[in-house]
């Protein structure tokens, strides 16, 4: 499993249990969740094949979990509150160069996007599409991210109108966000480039827009 996608003690996933023992119980839920789910897809995903693959009984994963749809949700949730709590900390980082910030807050995000499964993406997205609990999430979140965008550029531009924070800010987020399709591994395009190198790509694209 994805590093990036171990949950902590304050994840929503891990939360559902007291004690340690349970808590381990639930990371190799989670992992196990994730195996199936980049290797095999949604469908696949039965309360009993997690079950066989952490290891634990079918029980155990219906105690934390009664249903498929609510442990699917437990698991996208648990991985868009890592991403959100590593860029929460960027923008948490006392910094006097707000340009500074925004720059090393986008190139972040496309380095996780980078090293993602691009079927976790695909299969989140579909998730995202028809579960509404999900989709309330991560879209507050993504506004959320907007704002501190909005508010950066306010710093690095204090002559800007609002009109120009709020396009910039939504030019850089379909910059970041439309990387999650042109970075991965089964990319359409610039397959012979290292995901390293198109990383760069997009962050020159943003300084662009930034210095505009």
């Amino acid at each position: 499993m994805s590093g990036l996608l171990l949950a902590n003690e304050n994840n929503s996933f891990l939360s559902r249990a007291r004690y340690p023992k349970g808590k381990k119980r639930l990371q190799a839920i989670l992992d196990a969740t994730y195996e199936i789910v980049t290797s095999e897809g949604l469908a696949a995903a039965s309360q009993e094949a997690i079950a066989r693959r952490a290891d634990v009984t079918q029980s155990a994963v219906r105690h934390y979990f009664p249903t498929k749809e609510e442990l699917l949700l437990a698991f996208f949730n648990a991985g868009a509150e890592r991403l959100r709590a590593v860029l929460d900390a960027k923008l948490a980082e006392v910094s006097t160069d707000p340009r500074e910030k925004l720059l090393d807050v986008v190139a972040t995000h496309l380095a996780w996007i980078s090293e993602i499964e691009d079927l976790y993406y695909f299969e989140s997205s579909a998730f995202w599409a028809r579960n509404y609990k999900y989709r309330d999430f991560r879209e507050s979140w993504y506004q959320f991210l907007d704002r501190e965008y909005r508010d950066l550029l306010a710093q690095i531009h204090p002559d800007w109108a609002r009109a120009d924070y709020e396009a910039t800010s939504f030019q850089i987020m379909t910059l970041t966000l439309g990387s999650w399709t042109t970075i991965g591994s089964t990319r359409p395009l610039q397959k012979r480039r290292s995901q390293k190198s198109l990383v760069k790509m997009v962050v020159i694209g943003v300084e662009k827009l930034i210095d505009q």
